[in-house]
C-alpha cells in the first residue's frame, strides 16, 4: 500500500474532499462539532483473492457519537453518511489482519437498524484507536461498580498471560477499556477434528470470552490463508444483552449472546468444548451486576 492510501488525522475539517464536505455539513449534529477527524483515503483491498478498491471516506468522531461519510462505489451517484451515537450502539465488530482493519459498529436508532461499516489500513490504528475507546465507553454508560479498576482485573491478566500471550495482548490492548472491570473469563484452544489420522480439520478458532463489570468481550483468532494472523473483537454492552445460553452443537457447545434494543434483536455465537462452556455458564450465573 503506497503512502497516499494510509489512514490520517485532518487538522481541521476544510481539509475533507469537497465530496465529502457537503454530506458533512448536512449530517453532522449543530451541537456536537467533530474532535478527531480519521481520513481514509481510496486504497486497494487485496484480502481476499480478487483485488478490489475502498471508497475514500472519513470518520468523525463527536462528544457523543461518530459520523462516517464515504464516496459511493458506482459512478455518479453521491455520497453516504451514516451518523450513530454511542448510546445506541448494539454490539461492536473490529477484525485486524495483518494490514487489514475493518470497523463494524451496529446500532439501533428509532427501531431502524444503523450501520458504520469501515476498511482501513491499520497503519493507521494508532490513530483510530483513542477514539474508538472513547466511543465505546460512551456506549457502555456509568460502571456499575463505581469502583476505578481493582486487583482481581489485574490477576486474572496475570492469569491469561500464561495461558496465551496472543489473547493476553489483544484482551489488555484492544479489547478492554480504561478502568473496565474484568470479573472473569474463558479461554478456548483451537477446536479441531482428525481427518483419515494425518489432517487437522478445523471446528472453531481459538476465543475468549470475557465478562467485564461493563460489557461481554470476544476475542477470535482469524484464520487466513492457512493461518492465524489475526483477531476479530466483538464488544457487547451489558445493558442490551437480553439473554445467554448454551445449546449443543454436535459433540462441542454453542454460547449464544442475545441482543436486544427497540425491538431489534441480535445473535452473537461463539464455539466451546464442553468444560469451557460450562465454565462460562457458571461466570454469567454468578456474575456481578
Amino acid at each position: 500500500m503506497s503512502e497516499s492510501e494510509r489512514p490520517y488525522i485532518l487538522r481541521s475539517l476544510a481539509e475533507l474532499p469537497e465530496s465529502l464536505r457537503l454530506p458533512v455539513e448536512r449530517c453532522l449534529p449543530a451541537d456536537e462539532p467533530a474532535q478527531i477527524a480519521l481520513m481514509i483515503p481510496r486504497h486497494t483491498q487485496t484480502l481476499v483473492s480478487h483485488q478490489r478498491y475502498v471508497p475514500q471516506q472519513a470518520l468523525l468522531f463527536t462528544p457523543l457519537g461518530v459520523l462516517q461519510v464515504q464516496d459511493s462505489t458506482l459512478a455518479g451517484q453521491p455520497p453516504t453518511a451514516t451518523y450513530l451515537r454511542a448510546a445506541d450502539l448494539l454490539y461492536a465488530h473490529h477484525t485486524l489482519i495483518l494490514l487489514y482493519g475493518c470497523l463494524d459498529l451496529e446500532g439501533v436508532v428509532a427501531g431502524q437498524v444503523t450501520r458504520i461499516f469501515a476498511e482501513y489500513n491499520t497503519v493507521g490504528l494508532p490513530h483510530l484507536q483513542p477514539s474508538l475507546q472513547k466511543f465505546l465507553r460512551l456506549a457502555y454508560g456509568p460502571p456499575s461498580s463505581g469502583v476505578p479498576g481493582d486487583d482481581r482485573t489485574e490477576a486474572l491478566l496475570q492469569q491469561l498471560e500464561r495461558q496465551s500471550l496472543k489473547f493476553w495482548n489483544g484482551l489488555r490492548l484492544d479489547a478492554l477499556q480504561r478502568n473496565e472491570q474484568l470479573q472473569g473469563y474463558v479461554y478456548q484452544r483451537r477446536i479441531t477434528r482428525r481427518l483419515a489420522y494425518v489432517f487437522q480439520y478445523p471446528i472453531a478458532p481459538a476465543a475468549l470470552l470475557a465478562l467485564t463489570d461493563c460489557a461481554v468481550v470476544v476475542v477470535e483468532e482469524v484464520l487466513a490463508r492457512g493461518g492465524a494472523y489475526g483477531t476479530h473483537v466483538t464488544w457487547c454492552p451489558r445493558k442490551y444483552i437480553e439473554g445467554m445460553d448454551t445449546q449443543p452443537k454436535k459433540a462441542w457447545r454453542e454460547v449464544r449472546v442475545r441482543l436486544a434494543k427497540d425491538m431489534v434483536r441480535v445473535e452473537r455465537r461463539v464455539t466451546l468444548e464442553q468444560a469451557a462452556a460450562q465454565g462460562w455458564d457458571t461466570l454469567w450465573a454468578h456474575r456481578r451486576q
